[in-house]
């Protein structure tokens, strides 16, 4: 067969897949539920401006108590932590991994200012709940930083891991404090000054508000965001366009996390075509690493971890709302963020030193 015949063989399969996943996905309707029940923001969310075009939440404590966080450290120790980690432990009482609870952010991507470097900062917005010795680390923020005055409450500036730049807290009780980067903790100890939730984040939230860790983003033009030339014209531009936000969840569930990330777009109708594509795709990945030219592309390592991805990767729809899901245990997470093993010194290199 000729390259061109190849070429159109190959084109005439993709097409025929898509138009497969599409009547499949037609005929099906829902397919996967939520992998939470929808359900209000939660009451940490209240206390946080809002407005901010990506918005995060976790339940620490309850993803630390799932049997899924006990398989995962199971595998063995977690690795030395960092001296000034251990020093700020020390000081301040405070272990993120023993002592947060939940937390909450506001974050507003384009809004930190950009070094000299080019790479652009992001503002942030935080509250946390948990175990804080409130003396302890008081008195650690008065010798590294500075103390002022908002009312009743002292707003403490301490520096930030990025040279020169700052980071403002306070407490809002015993057991809760807000955090401020390249914005200001006003926005958290004055309330009225925010904005608080539009309608379709509010919307985009209950869709995930049960997950135990989500996050929900605007995207006003997400081809110019995945700088990708072939997003920029065509159809899949026109479907990405079409999507308005993008939510992402993840819950234990026994001794797996299941993962899902939604689309919220402007139609059904779009959200069936993205969600046949995506299928299709994650169809055509799978025979692509069967090929053993393909397969001797890449690492063994990274070919068998997207292999892994792509078995347990699901697509579906439900209304307006494209769902891509992932049920993952502990040993395929630790695989496939476990870093590569070093490489071998060539045989060429050992010969000329014996």
């Amino acid at each position: 067969m000729t390259s061109s015949g190849k070429r159109a063989l190959v084109a005439v399969a993709i097409l025929a897949l898509v138009a497969a996943g599409a009547g499949y996905y037609f005929l099906r309707g829902h397919g996967t539920p939520p992998i939470v029940a929808p359900g209000p923001p939660p009451d940490l969310l209240s206390l946080l401006p809002g407005g901010a075009p990506v918005i995060a939440f976790g339940d620490v404590a309850a993803l630390r108590a799932s049997p899924f966080a006990a398989d995962l450290t199971s595998f063995g120790p977690p690795p030395d932590q960092e001296e000034d980690y251990r020093e700020f432990v020390r000081e301040t009482g405070f272990d993120y991994s023993r002592d947060l609870d939940k937390f909450a952010i506001d974050i507003w991507p384009d809004a930190g200012k950009t070094p000299p470097n080019g790479a652009p900062r992001a503002a942030l917005i935080a509250v946390a709940e948990g175990r804080f010795d409130r003396a302890k680390i008081s008195a650690y923020a008065r010798r590294i930083g500075t103390v002022s005055k908002h009312g009743d409450a002292d707003v403490y500036e301490v520096p930030s891991s990025m040279p020169g730049e700052k980071i403002s807290f306070a407490f809002l009780g015993d057991n809760r404090i807000a955090f401020a980067q390249e914005t200001s903790i006003d926005l958290v100890l004055s309330p009225s000054k925010g904005g608080g939730l539009d309608a379709a984040t509010r919307n985009r939230i209950a869709h995930v508000a049960g997950a135990t860790v989500f996050a929900v983003a605007k995207t006003e033009n997400l081809p110019k965001l995945l700088a990708n030339a072939q997003f920029q014209s065509g159809q899949l531009n026109r479907l990405l366009k079409s999507i308005r936000g993008i939510s992402l969840a993840a819950h234990p569930d026994g001794n797996k996390l299941t993962v899902a990330a939604e689309a919220d777009c402007d139609s059904i109708s779009n959200a069936l075509q993205l969600s046949a594509a995506l299928d299709a795709m994650r169809w055509i990945g799978r025979a692509a690493l069967a090929d053993p030219k393909t397969r001797a592309q890449m690492s063994p390592e990274d070919a068998a971890n997207l292999d892994t991805l792509l078995k347990v990767a699901s697509v579906s729809h439900e209304d307006h709302f494209l769902r891509i899901r992932l049920e993952l245990t502990a040993e395929t997470l630790r695989t496939v963020s476990a870093p590569p093993p070093p490489s071998k010194p060539s045989s060429k290199k050992n010969a000329g030193h014996s």
